[in-house]
């Protein structure tokens, strides 16, 4: 093994993390309109569960995902325990992902339940 081959700057994972990254500050945005929007109809304050989706989509998909395509996939064919690694942290990012999206639904319907009446 010649060592640990490392590419910071992989180009479809960089574009979908830079991506993922607008998506979270998007959710940040929303969580304070929602937060007004649930303020002045007299309900619960639930934006802070988009808070924590912003947190959990950056936390568990950004962050093991890009360190999947950086680190991991490079060295697919140099170390067997690499696609196990790879796996992993795949498992993590696409698990932070669905977490985050049941986060924003359940005040996104709630809000709509409401209004609705």
């Amino acid at each position: 093994m010649n060592g640990l081959m490392i590419d910071w700057f992989t180009m479809p994972a960089l574009i979908l993390e830079i991506g993922v990254l607008l998506l979270a500050f998007a959710l940040f945005r929303f969580a304070r309109v929602l937060g007004e929007l649930l303020e002045i109809i007299q309900k619960p304050p639930l934006e802070v569960l988009v808070m924590v989706a912003g947190v959990v989509l950056i936390l568990t998909f950004v962050i093991p995902h890009y360190i999947a395509s950086a680190v991991f996939y490079p060295n697919l064919t140099g170390n067997s325990m690499m696609k196990v690694y790879l796996d992993i942290f795949r498992t993590i990012s696409f698990m932070g992902m669905l977490v985050a999206s049941v986060l924003v639904a359940i005040p996104s319907l709630l809000y709509l339940l409401w209004t609705s009446r």
